[in-house]
């Protein structure tokens, strides 16, 4: 078992496919296969499925991809440290984000960090909170972001981001800037309500909130339902209904007169925003610049 045979297992298994990642570590195809035979045939243990139409590791490929890509991070760690580091690192951060992050915090932050490290390419997709944590299970993505906290031990989740959830009305909507509980309950048993799909992290706030009011979602009038951020704010725009939402997602459209956002009274509600790492990994040195940096960023920007 050598490091070539290890690399070229983690990029099959991480990019799902002999082609690509014969192209990404500059090896063909045929030598692709060769090197994953033969670890195969080393272990006494198939470590991919191979299909006519994918390819994707067994539950073995799952648990042999953890210590392969720990070897391999460790072998980069050593590189670093005793080259030139710094600004000359190069490589790739795959991130599975919620709606709101990937939508409104992503873009801020890549562009600023790019700045400083223009090599280091991003991959970035977009799901729910829920199916951020089933599918970073997998080999595909470094980190998850999430803007609820997931249950169970499988990650090491850490906070970076303090938002508020802020009721978000139509622009000509008719209400107190600053409304007090009672005002707000009656508003939410009478006026259509937009809501975000199960499994967001805005839907899990959003049941917290009704229950620190004594309200269920049965209780609202659910007007439509939408799976991002974005939808629910053009819908509140559009005159639909109201809805609450990360006040990170809202400058743009208070800024042009689309919707008004509602501050109560007597409290808030606060949200945080969670940096997903699997356990079990050695983060790579690319992998621990992004980290530090993005816990830096948003220490020093709030």
């Amino acid at each position: 078992m050598d490091l070539k045979q290890l690399e070229a297992f983690v990029y099959v298994a991480k990019l799902n496919s002999f082609s690509k990642a014969a192209d990404t570590i500059y090896l063909s195809q045929p030598t692709i296969s060769s090197h994953i035979n033969s670890l195969e045939k080393e272990l006494g243990t198939q470590l991919l499925i191979r299909s006519t139409k994918e390819v994707y590791p067994t539950k073995s490929g799952l648990d042999f991809f953890v210590y392969a890509q720990n070897m391999l991070a460790l072998r980069d760690e050593a590189i670093h440290t005793v080259s030139q580091g710094g600004s000359s690192i190069r490589g790739e951060i795959s991130l599975l984000a919620s709606s709101v992050p990937a939508q409104y915090l992503l873009p801020s932050l890549i562009a600023v960090f790019q700045k400083s490290y223009p090599d280091i390419f991003f991959k970035v997709r977009q799901s729910d909170s829920e199916q951020v944590g089933k599918l970073l299970s997998n080999c595909i993505f470094d980190f998850g972001i999430t803007g609820t906290k997931l249950s169970g031990n499988r990650f090491v989740q850490t906070p970076f981001y303090h938002d508020t959830l802020v009721l978000a009305v139509p622009s000509g909507f008719k209400t107190p800037e600053n409304i007090s509980p009672e005002v707000l309950i009656k508003l939410l048993r009478t006026q259509p309500f937009i809501m975000r799909e199960d499994g967001s992290g805005t839907r899990k706030e959003l049941e917290k909130i009704l229950l620190s009011l004594d309200l269920t979602i049965d209780q609202l009038i659910t007007a439509c339902s939408f799976n991002n951020t974005h939808g629910v704010l053009q819908a509140v725009s559009s005159g639909i209904g109201i809805s609450f939402v990360s006040r990170a997602s809202t400058a743009m459209y208070t800024q042009m007169g689309l919707i008004k956002t509602i501050e109560l009274k007597d409290f808030t509600f606060k949200r945080n925003f969670y940096l997903l790492s699997k356990k079990e990994m050695i983060l790579q040195p690319v992998q621990k610049l992004f980290h530090t940096y993005l816990l830096n960023y948003y220490k020093e920007l709030q």
